[in-house]
């Protein structure tokens, strides 16, 4: 090869070897650009963490106080910091500081307390952000705005320790200070239904301010005056309060039943008499509600009537018992002796409680205790009782005696 072609050839190798790492930068570049949109900057994570406990700084140069914590999470909840685009799992004792921002979703929930006795429990697929409006005033109440979307509950106790305000579709919702309940039920994008339960809270309109006292119920539209308070509906009354289920295997299907004819129900399961922590919470078209997915063991419901969204209080609570029963129930039958007259004969015998006894295939005549009688008709020669108790989960016990009948 002449010097000339040798020199072309290195001239190529250094263009395409250039080439290379051009494309080499330039997707560098691109992966750090696609980096920064995925994922913003936002709070530091040695101020979301700290393995001292001590609150982070805050941005413009004092210290980051916590303002509430998160408790009773359910089921998938997100936390925002107010100094972050960024969303993140939020976790049970979580510290939570001004403007940050929590987010439920399908059958989540999460409780954010303020104070012993002070607190705000969200329902699924809802946002709250929390905003402290009297931030550097010391020595008075902690002031806070609460922007919701969705399902919000309140309850604060009568120490007057937090001052609250709850925006909510263009409403602003001042709760009176001092022992109060309440609630936000969202009816579509552009409307919620306020109740409230105990203490005060005065909304402010456009044209007015509208006082809702404890009982009554206000429903709130974007871009629509206020209309009067009403009256809550009545709680329902539970038409069996102490249901009973047996079963052998498979768990049978529960019915909740209660009065008030057809319109709509907020109906809650749980196995704590408190409804701590609740397993079915959903609302019922119609007075009753059936159940297929439950295991053995105890558990807690009630109901309460919703009318345009205002809900009412809850029914008293009634109990749910599921018992799986795998033996046999117990049985003893006063046979007549081997040889016998013939005509009748009262068999009579006792069982479990609860269950049915059949003799020759005929019903017997049952007591509460588990005893019971039949009436035989013996006849002369060989006669065969047969004896059947079945319990109310399905389990059989068995007992058979031949008898002579004799003239």
């Amino acid at each position: 090869m002449t010097p000339k072609g040798r020199l072309r050839k290195c001239a190529g190798v250094a263009a395409e070897t250039g080439v290379a790492l051009l494309l080499v930068l330039a997707l560098f570049w691109l992966f750090i650009v696609l980096l920064f949109a995925v994922f913003p900057s936002g709070t530091p994570l040695k101020e979301l963490v700290s393995d001292r406990g001590e609150p982070s700084p805050l941005a413009r140069g004092g210290v980051k106080r916590p303002e509430a914590a998160l408790q009773s999470l359910v089921r998938d909840v997100r936390c925002r910091r107010g100094d972050s685009v960024a969303w993140g799992d939020a976790s049970e004792g979580m510290l939570l500081y001004n403007r940050d921002a929590i987010q439920t979703f399908d059958r989540s929930g999460a409780t954010i307390s303020f104070a012993p006795g002070d607190f705000l429990a969200m329902g699924s697929n809802s946002m709250v952000v929390v905003t402290r409006l009297n931030e550097t005033v010391e020595g008075e109440p902690r002031s806070y705005r609460v922007h919701v979307e969705g399902e919000l509950r309140g309850s604060f106790s009568a120490a007057k320790r937090v001052r609250l305000e709850v925006a909510a579709v263009g409403h602003l919702a001042r709760v009176t200070p001092g022992a109060s309940r309440f609630s936000f039920t969202p009816l579509g994008e552009n409307a919620t239904s306020l109740t409230v339960h105990a203490g005060e809270v005065r909304v402010r309109g456009e044209d007015r301010v509208v006082r809702v006292p404890a009982r009554f119920g206000i429903t709130l539209r974007r871009g629509v005056p206020l209309g009067p308070p009403l009256p809550l509906p009545a709680s329902p009354r539970l038409k069996n309060d102490n249901l009973l289920y047996r079963f052998r295997e498979l768990p049978p299907r529960v019915r909740f039943n209660w009065t008030g004819g057809e319109g709509v129900y907020h109906f809650q399961l749980s196995r704590e008499p408190n409804f701590g922590r609740v397993l079915l919470d959903s609302r019922v078209n119609g007075s009753e509600f059936s159940a297929g997915t439950l295991e053995a063991g105890s558990y807690y419901w009630r109901v309460s009537r919703v009318e345009e969204g205002r809900e009412g209080p809850f029914s008293r609570t009634g109990r749910c018992r599921l018992l799986q029963l795998l033996a046999p129930p117990e049985l003893r039958v006063d046979f007549p002796p081997s040889t016998v007259g013939v005509g009748g004969f009262r068999l009579a015998g006792r069982c479990q409680p609860g269950s049915s006894v059949y003799v020759n295939g005929a019903a017997a005549t049952m007591a509460d205790d588990g005893s019971f009688s039949h009436e035989l008709e013996l006849r002369s020669g060989v006669n065969l009782i047969r004896v059947e108790a079945v319990d109310q989960a399905g389990n059989a016990s068995y007992a058979s005696r031949v008898v002579y009948g004799k003239e």
